[in-house]
Order: structure tokens, then sequence, then C-alpha cells
């Protein structure tokens, strides 16, 4: 076999690997219907609109007052808001929900590691956000309400976002240039939870600053976030 043939018979079987073989990409195919049903507030739905705004996926943003969803509260499935209906299937759980939404939009990576490394942002947000809706739902009391909300921001939150500040490479986004729901979701704790506590800022956290930014000046986000915050 002379070196020209090798040459031949080499790209021929990279060829039939790269069609056959390797690892193709996930296509996902938007449902033919799609109901986000919460809250008039951002609160736990907040994300998951945001994800599907920004990947311009086609939903119906059900907002309910009060009496709206106690008259539907009987039929979801663990009777609480949000839920996510995908043609004709009802869904439930928030965090679910947003990566549902975000693997629909392309903004869950397909790399394990580049999952492993923005879940780990998510989780590290999570764990912030249920102290927070611990301080804002669960601590009737002014005095504990003022010490723990003390405690968060001189502790958890200068750790979790010194922690996510480091995990900022060449950015934009925690990905470099691929915004990925991780992204949304810090905008989304920092707009929509941590700023109601005086005193907050992330004038420490430039990166974490910049980023936020970044995902509110991206133009879906950007038509989003000009109908909906007034």
């Amino acid at each position: 076999m002379n070196q020209f043939t090798l040459v031949a018979v080499t790209a021929v079987l990279v060829a039939i690997y790269h069609n056959y073989f390797a690892p193709q990409p996930t296509v996902w195919v938007a449902p033919s219907q799609l109901k986000l049903t919460y809250f008039a507030g951002p609160g736990r739905a907040e994300l998951s609109r945001l994800i599907l705004s920004a990947g311009n996926v086609s939903f119906e943003d059900e907002r309910l007052d009060r009496d709206a969803f106690l008259a539907i509260k009987p039929t979801l499935p663990l009777g609480q808001v949000p839920v996510l209906e995908v043609d004709g299937t009802t869904y439930s759980q928030s965090m679910a929900i947003a990566r549902y939404a975000a693997k629909l939009t392309g903004l869950y990576p397909q790399d394990p590691l580049e999952c492993l490394r923005v879940d780990m942002v998510s989780e590290s947000l999570i764990d912030v956000k249920t102290l927070i809706s611990e301080i804002t739902y669960r601590t009737p009391d002014e005095a504990a309400k003022t010490e723990k909300s003390k405690k968060l921001l001189e502790e958890s939150v200068p750790k979790t976002l010194k922690l996510l500040e480091g995990f900022i490479q060449k950015g934009p986004f925690f990905l470099n240039d691929k915004m990925t729901y991780a992204d949304l979701q810090v905008y989304d704790l920092t707009k929509n939870g941590l700023s109601s506590f005086a005193g907050f800022s992330l004038s420490k956290y430039p990166k974490l600053a910049k980023l936020v930014g970044n995902v509110e000046s991206t133009p879906n986000v950007a038509a989003y976030l000009a109908k909906h915050q007034k």
C-alpha cells in the first residue's frame, strides 16, 4: 500500500467513524404545545421563563392570581406551581422544568464535563435561594429575620459568589462565549432574590456583575424584560 492509498483509506475510515459511530449532538424538537403556569411575580418560574425566552421558544405564559390558583390546585401533580404542560401532559418541580427548558433551547451543554460545571453553579445558587426562601417566607419574627438576613449577606452569599467569580475564566459567561441556563440563574437570583436585601451588591465580584449585564443585554432576554419588567 503506497502513501497516497494509505491517506485515502484513513480519510474514509475517519468519515465512517464520524458519520456512524461518533457521538452525535442531541437534537431537541420543540413540542407543539408548551404552557408554563405560575403566579404573576417572578418567583420559582422566572428562570424557566427567561430560558424559554432566551432560546426563542414559543410558550404560553399563564400567570395566576390567588383565586385562580386555588381553583386549579386540586388538579396539579403536587398541588403547587410552577407546572409545565407539554403537549397535554403536566409536569412539576421548578428546576426540573428549568433544565428541560434549557435542553430544549440549547442552553444546557452536551459535553458531560461542561454539564458538571454548570450544574455545580446551579446547585450553589439553589443553596442560596433556599436560604432566601427561609428568610422571606418562613421567618415571621422580624428580629429573627434581621439576624438571618445579616448572616446571609455576611457569610453565605460572599462564600458562594467568591466561588462563582472564580469559575468565570475568559467570559462573558461561565462557559466562555456560550450562555447556559446557569448564567440566567445567576441573573435571576441577583435581580429577583438578593437585590431585595438592603446592602447587597456585586461590587466585589466584577466578573459576576459583568455576566449579569451580558445576560440582560442578550437580545431575546432584553425583549422579555422590556415586556414584563416595567
